[in-house]
C-alpha cells in the first residue's frame, strides 16, 4: 500500500464512521451456514485434534488450507467461545514433525486475519466514534483501538481536526495516551507538521502521559523553536518533565537527542523494534489536506530507515554534526547490504550509498568503518574500506579519530575479507612514512595471495576412533580440501599453521590441556580464528549446560556428538550467514589473490620504503607455481624485483623447466633478465650452465633462445663464456 492508498483508506473510514449507528455492544463474529466448507473443515480439525486422531486432523487441516479461507473469518472462528482451545490445539499439532508445516500455515492465516482486523480503518473509525458512547462501549472500543495501535492514530487525529465533532474531542483526548508506545511515531509527525495549535497541545499532553523517551527529541525541538508560542513551549516542557521525571526537563539540544535516537535505532534497541510477527512497518508522513499517512516498508529495513530519518532531523537542526553524517551513511550502507530497495519516499533518482560516501570524504568514512567494526558489521566495513580506497591518500587513510585509526584496526579484524581489504588499501596507497602496525600489512597481503577457495577444517577430539571416523566422513563430503585432526588443541593448531585459512573448528567438550574453556579463549583472542565457525560436540547429558556456557558467541554451535558429518558441514554457511559473513569462495579467493599479487608487484617496483615485500617472499615462491596463470606471472615478476638468492633462482628454475609451457618460460626469462640487471648473478652454477645450453642449442625454440640469451647476457658473466659461444657457432657454420 502506497502513500495515496494510505490517505484514501483513512478518508473512507472517516466518511463511513459518520454514518454508523452505535449498537450497545460490539458485534460478534458473523455466523456462517453450517455447511460452509471453511467452518466444517475447522470444526473437524479441532475435533480430531482434541481426540488425538492426528491423521484425520491433518486431512481436514489441509482441506482448510486448500479452501483459501478469509483470514478474518477464520480468526472469528478461532476466537469464538465454541473453539476456546484453538490455539492450544494448533500449537500441539505444530510440535508433531508430520503436522508442523500444516499447523504453521493455519497459524499464519490466523495471524494475517488478526493483522487485517486491527488495521482495518473502517473498523477503527467505528471504534473512535464509540468512544463517545456508553461506558461499556467506550471501554470495549478503547481495547480495540489499543489493539490497532499506530493505525488508530490517523483516524483519531482526523476526528480532532473535524470541527463538526467537537463533542468527541474530550473522549479522543482521553483515549489517545492510552494507545501507548505504538502511538508515538505517528504522533511526533503530527507534532512537527500539523498547523493546528490545539491539536499540538493535545499531542504533547498525550506524549507526556505515554512517557516514551523516543518522543523527547521532537518535544525538545518545540522548546527550541523561536516561532513556537509560549503556551506550546510550556506544554512541551511539561511533557518532557513527565517523561524524564519532575524538574528534569532536558537541556540537551534536540539535534543531539535526534542523533541519540538514531543510534538507538541503529543498535536495534528492543523497545524500538517492530514486532516479530509483523512483516511490514510504517514510516509516517503528513499532508495538510489528508493528515497522517504512511508508507509501509519491510520490517527488516525499518531500523535503518528510521536511523537515517532521525539523522536527517538532527542535521536539519545542526548541519555540522559529523558523527550524525557518518551514522546516516552507516545506516544507508547497511540498508543496501541487507538487500533492501530504496523506499518510494526516497523519490526518483535518489543516489546510492556509495555516491554519498565518496562525496562525504575520508573522515566520515573512517567513522563509518569504526562503527562497523564496533558492531561487527562486515558488509558495512567492506563498503567503507572500498570507498576509502577510492577517495583517500596515505595521510587520510591513516587518520586518527579519538586516539584510534580505524583502517589500522581493520587489519586486525577477524573477518578474512575485511582484513585483506584493509591491508590491500594501505598497500595500494604506497605509504612513505612508518605507521602503527605497518609490519603487519605485507604478511596479510601475502596471506591473501595464497587464497584458493579451498576449505580447511580443524578437528580436536581425544577419542581417536571417533576422531578418525569423523575426519574421514568430513573429507568424504567433498566440502573440505583437508581435515587436520589431533587429540590436543594447541598441537593441532600448530600442525595447521601453514594453511591459508580456517573454515571450521570442531572441538569435543571433553578435550584437556587445554580444556574447552581455554581453547575457546584462545580462539576468541586470535584474529585468524575468532570468526571461524566453531562446533562443539557434546553428549546428551551435557548438551544444555555447554550451550548455556557458550550462548553469547554467535560463531559457535553446540551439537550432539552423534551429529553426522554432512550436518556439521551444512552448519558452516548457516553460522556465517547469521553473522553477515559468507564462505570464502574460489571466485572471491581468485580476486583477492590477484589483487594481492598486483599490490606486491607495485610495492616491489617502486621500492616502497615502509612496506618490505621481502616479508612476502615465501608466499611469492609458492605462487610462482600457481596454476592460475595471471597470478603466477605477477608473482614471478615480483620475485624478479627482490634482491634475493631464492627469488632469482626460483625464477630461473621456472624458465629452465622443460615441462612448463613455452609462454610461461618466455615470461620467466624476461623476469630473469630484469632480476639479473637489477641484482647481478645470484644463480647456481648448474642453472647458468643450463641457460647457456639453451643459448648454444640449434634446436631450441627461437624466441626462447633469444630471451635466454638476454637473461644470460644480463648476468654479466666473464667474456670467456661468450667467446666460447662465438667459436661454437663458427665451427657449426664451417660444417
Amino acid at each position: 500500500m502506497g502513500k495515496q492508498c494510505g490517505r484514501w483508506i483513512v478518508a473512507a473510514a472517516l466518511i463511513m464512521a459518520v454514518c454508523v449507528s452505535t449498537p450497545a455492544v460490539l458485534a460478534q463474529p458473523a455466523e456462517k451456514d453450517p455447511g460452509d466448507q471453511v467452518r466444517q473443515s475447522w470444526d473437524e480439525l479441532m475435533h480430531y485434534s482434541l481426540i488425538g486422531r492426528l491423521d484425520l486432523a491433518k486431512e481436514f487441516g489441509e482441506a482448510l488450507i486448500a479452501s483459501n479461507p478469509d483470514p478474518v473469518y477464520l480468526l472469528s472462528l478461532a476466537e469464538s467461545e465454541r473453539y476456546t482451545d484453538s490455539y492450544r490445539n494448533l500449537t500441539t499439532l505444530q510440535k508433531n514433525p508430520e503436522l508442523a508445516e500444516m499447523a504453521g500455515k493455519i497459524l499464519k492465516l490466523l495471524e494475517d486475519g488478526r493483522f487485517q482486523q486491527r488495521t482495518d480503518f473502517q473498523r477503527i473509525a467505528v471504534d473512535v466514534k464509540r468512544l463517545s458512547d456508553t461506558t461499556r462501549a467506550r471501554m470495549l472500543a478503547l481495547k480495540r483501538l489499543q489493539d490497532s495501535g499506530e493505525w488508530a492514530i490517523p483516524v483519531m487525529v482526523q476526528a480532532l481536526r473535524d470541527a463538526g465533532r467537537g463533542e468527541e474531542y474530550a473522549n479522543i483526548k482521553w483515549a489517545l495516551p492510552q494507545i501507548g508506545n505504538a502511538a508515538v511515531n505517528p504522533l511526533v509527525v503530527v507534532l512537527q507538521q500539523c498547523p493546528d495549535l490545539s491539536i499540538k497541545l493535545i499531542v504533547l499532553d498525550a506524549l507526556g502521559k505515554i512517557g516514551y523517551p523516543a518522543a523527547l527529541p521532537y518535544i525538545r525541538e518545540v522548546v527550541e523553536d523561536e516561532k513556537a508560542s509560549p503556551e506550546l513551549k510550556a506544554a512541551a516542557l511539561s511533557a518532557m518533565g513527565r517523561i524524564l521525571g519532575a524538574g528534569n526537563a532536558s537541556a540537551v539540544p534536540a539535534s543531539i537527542l535526534f542523533e541519540r535516537l538514531a543510534r538507538d535505532y541503529y543498535q536495534h534497541l528492543p523497545s524500538l523494534q517492530v514486532p516479530e510477527n509483523q512483516e511490514k512497518a510504517n514510516v509516517w508522513f503528513w499532508k495538510d489536506e489528508g493528515g497522517l499517512f504512511f508508507e509501509p516498508v519491510p520490517s527488516g529495513a525499518f531500523d535503518e530507515l528510521m536511523t537515517m530519518r532521525c539523522c536527517e532531523q538532527s542535521l536539519r537542526l545542526d548541519p555540522a554534526l559529523g558523527t550524525t553524517i557518518s551514522l546516516w551513511l552507516s545506516a544507508f550502507f547497511r540498508l543496501e547490504a541487507e538487500g533492501f530497495q530504496q523506499p518510494e519516499y526516497f523519490g526518483a533518482g535518489h543516489a546510492d550509498a556509495d555516491t554519498y560516501a565518496l562525496t562525504a570524504g575520508p573522515e566520515y568514512l573512517h567513522r563509518v568503518l569504526a562503527l562497523a567494526l564496533e558492531h561487527r558489521n562486515r558488509p558495512v566495513a567492506l563498503q567503507a574500506i572500498r570507498a576509502l580506497q577510492r577517495n583517500s591518500g596515505q595521510k587520510s587513510l591513516l587518520l586518527e579519530l579519538e586516539s584510534q585509526q580505524p583502517l589500522i584496526k581493520a587489519i586486525n579484524y577477524p573477518d578474512r575479507e575485511v582484513r585483506f581489504s584493509a591491508a590491500l588499501t594501505l598497500g595500494k596507497a604506497d605509504p612513505q612514512a612508518n605507521f602503527q602496525h605497518s609490519e603487519m600489512v605485507i604478511p596479510i597481503i601475502a596471506e591473501a595471495l595464497l587464497q584458493k577457495g579451498q576449505k580447511y577444517a580443524i578437528l580436536v577430539d581425544e577419542r581417536q576412533e571417533r576422531r578418525n571416523g569423523l575426519a574421514a566422513s568430513l573429507g568424504a563430503t567433498g566440502f573440505f580440501a583437508e581435515v587436520i585432526q589431533g587429540d590436543n588443541f594447541a598441537a593441532t593448531m600448530e600442525q595447521a599453521g601453514g594453511l591459508p585459512g580456517f573454515d571450521l573448528i570442531i572441538l569435543s567438550q571433553t578435550i584437556q590441556n587445554p580444556d574447552l574453556s581455554a581453547a575457546m579463549e584462545t580462539i576468541r583472542k586470535n584474529y585468524h580464528l575468532a570468526f571461524t565457525p566453531t562446533i562443539v560436540l557434546s553428549d546428551s547429558g551435557d548438551l544444555a549446560p555447554v550451550r548455556k556456557s557458550l550462548e553469547g558467541d554467535s560463531f559457535v554451535e553446540v551439537v550432539l556428538d552423534t551429529t553426522p558429518a554432512e550436518e556439521l558441514a551444512a552448519l558452516v554457511p548457516a553460522i556465517l550467514a547469521r553473522n553477515q559473513a559468507q564462505l570464502f569462495s574460489s571466485e572471491l579467493a581468485d580476486a583477492y589473490a590477484q589483487n594481492a599479487a598486483d599490490t606486491l608487484l607495485h610495492l616491489a617496483t617502486v621500492w616502497n620504503p615502509v612496506l618490505d615485500v621481502m616479508k612476502a617472499e615465501p608466499a611469492l615462491l609458492t605462487a610462482i607455481s600457481d596454476a592460475r596463470k595471471p597470478i603466477q606471472e605477477t608473482a614471478t615478476r615480483t620475485l624478479a624485483q627482490l634482491d634475493s638468492l631464492a627469488a632469482q633462482r626460483a625464477v630461473a628454475s621456472l624458465a629452465l623447466n622443460e615441462q612448463v609451457e613455452i609462454p610461461v618460460r618466455l615470461m620467466a626469462f624476461r623476469a630473469l633478465a630484469t632480476s639479473a640487471k637489477m641484482h647481478g648473478n645470484l644463480l647456481l652454477t648448474e642453472q647458468v650452465s643450463a641457460m647457456y645450453a639453451i643459448v648454444n642449442s640449434l634446436e631450441a625454440n627461437v624466441e626462447l633462445r633469444n630471451l635466454a640469451a638476454e637473461a644470460y647476457g644480463s648476468l654479466n658473466l666473464p667474456s670467456v663464456t661468450i667467446s666460447q659461444l662465438i667459436l661454437n657457432q663458427a665451427r657449426s657454420g664451417s660444417r
